[in-house]
């Protein structure tokens, strides 16, 4: 049931940034053909006690010529997606679970600073990590250079469909997404008990 929810998503976006590229595009026109999209299995799967991650290869001609990459993030119930940033904006598709997710945004002098304590209350808040609550079936936009990290606080594991639009122009590096702890396991157990 839910590879054909991934796929119909996947083919989505997908399509939605082959649009928003193609005046961009260094290729030659016509050269993608639409008609002829095909579903890919997994080139690349690294598992460990928390997730799973497996990738498709950015070198295929569907993806290079929709200027995208792809990869697909299981993360079991009390697992913790470490932080990791990316060249290139991502769109992440939540296909299954709920959890919780955040965003450091780069280039803020006082990142590590702590705001100002409100007279109303007496907590402290960061003020350039913003972290939201997540659900099946939301999407969320992240920037390029953007730190971000992703917990699993529900009882079914989180599946989540990452984009990479690498055609960006955000994206000053090839077309290739970089993604920090590429070859490591980015996963690890929480245990509170």
């Amino acid at each position: 049931m839910v590879k054909p929810i991934l796929l119909c998503a996947s083919l989505c976006l997908i399509l939605l940034f082959h649009g928003s590229s193609a005046g961009s595009s260094f290729q030659q026109q016509n050269e993608c053909q639409l008609n002829r999209l095909n579903a890919f299995e997994p080139d690349n799967r690294i598992q460990s006690e928390a997730g799973t991650i497996e990738s498709w290869n950015p070198n295929h001609d569907q993806f290079q010529c929709a200027g995208v990459a792809v990869t697909r993030h299981t993360i079991e119930p009390r697992g913790l997606l470490l932080p990791a940033y990316s060249n290139a904006p991502q769109l992440v598709y939540i296909v299954q679970g709920r959890g919780m997710f955040g965003v450091m945004f780069p280039g803020c002098a006082e990142t590590f600073q702590e705001s100002q304590q409100s007279s109303s209350s007496s907590r402290q808040q960061e003020q350039h990590q913003k972290i939201r609550h997540f659900r099946r079936g939301d999407i969320i936009a992240l920037p390029a250079g953007a730190a971000h990290w992703c917990y699993n606080d529900g009882s079914e594991p989180v599946v989540a469909v990452t984009i990479f639009d690498t055609a960006n122009n955000a994206n000053q590096l090839d077309r290739n997404p970089r993604v920090r702890n590429k070859e490591t396991k980015t996963y690890m157990t929480i245990d509170t008990d």
